[in-house]
């Protein structure tokens, strides 16, 4: 008997043995996290299945988010799940906070295949014309919930272009932010969300300075965000609702993982540290960068491939 389960333990291996105990650690995580984003505290092992994603008011009617949509507060959406005869069988609704951003939480339902989201309601008189239609969910992660599904943004617009749009329909896009590099020619960067950060088959691609369960938010970004944050870890920082941190630590991710990636590690140090200096308006337009930089403005992709586990 002792010998079998030798054989089975070497079976596994040191990267499975890894892989088991980042899920154990996360399953923990996850029972007792909580939010100040949502102002008040979540059981995440209820939820079954989570849908995320963003609305922007398109300003210049171009149905993309770079460079000139803007983020919605308190827009809301639908999402409806249908039987095989059309019919409506489950629905949740939510809103959007200062970013933009929805999240809607199922219980007891993981799979959300073949439903949708839609456009609910405009928090804007001004733009409140719903551009396109409902949007379908795809799976992006099983490492946090049972299911983590994503959606491409959705769009209000105005009844016609604002003064400041471009007259052509391609505008050259503009850097955001002073700490912005220029890629490679003919390259592209690799641009991964919080999501895909916390996705069990990219474990491999964590840089080997930054453990996930182990390096905290203070030693990577400084005694500012230690202050702030305290012993937090970088997968805390991922599991949390502030947007500020979840982007600068993807971001940094992303700029030691990739060196076409939009921002070097110092430039995303230095953001989160202007944000946590300044005002709540400033630090949530060096969020709505962040995460800007991070969808590769609205034209990224995340490289990543699966690790071999």
């Amino acid at each position: 008997m002792g010998t079998r389960s030798s054989c089975v333990c070497h079976l596994l291996g040191a990267g499975a043995i890894v892989v088991l105990a980042l899920f154990a650690a996360v399953a923990q995580a996850r029972a007792t996290a909580h939010s100040e984003f949502f102002g008040e505290e979540k059981d995440w092992t209820l939820w079954s299945a989570v849908v995320t994603g963003s609305v922007f008011c398109d300003q210049c009617l171009q149905d993309r988010v770079f460079p000139f949509s803007e983020p919605m507060d308190g827009a809301k959406v639908t999402v409806a799940c249908k039987d095989n005869n059309g019919n409506v069988v489950d629905s949740v609704q939510g809103s959007t906070d200062f970013l933009g951003n929805f999240l809607v939480t199922f219980k007891g339902k993981q799979d959300l295949s073949g439903c949708t989201v839609s456009l609910a309601g405009s928090s804007r008189s001004d733009c409140n014309i719903a551009g396109g239609g409902a949007k379908t969910l795809t799976l992006k992660s099983r490492l946090l919930f049972e299911a983590l599904y994503v959606v491409d943004p959705l769009f209000y617009q105005p009844a016609k272009p604002l003064d400041f749009c471009p007259k052509n329909s391609s505008p050259a896009p503009s850097t955001p932010s002073g700490s912005i590099i220029v890629p490679f020619p003919n390259r592209h960067p690799s641009t991964c969300s919080p999501s895909d950060w916390l996705n069990i088959e990219y474990y491999c691609w964590w840089p080997k300075a930054l453990s996930p369960l182990h390096t905290t938010v203070g030693s990577v970004f400084g005694k500012g965000a230690e202050k702030k944050y305290g012993n937090k870890s970088l997968v805390g920082g991922l599991l949390t609702g502030d947007e500020l941190l979840r982007q600068s630590i993807a971001a940094l991710l992303n700029s030691q993982t990739n060196l076409h990636f939009y921002m070097s590690s110092r430039g995303v140090t230095r953001d989160l540290n202007n944000a946590l200096l300044g005002s709540a308006a400033n630090a949530a337009t060096i969020a709505n960068q962040l995460a800007a930089a991070n969808s590769g403005y609205g034209r990224g992709k995340c490289l990543l491939v699966p690790c071999k586990l």
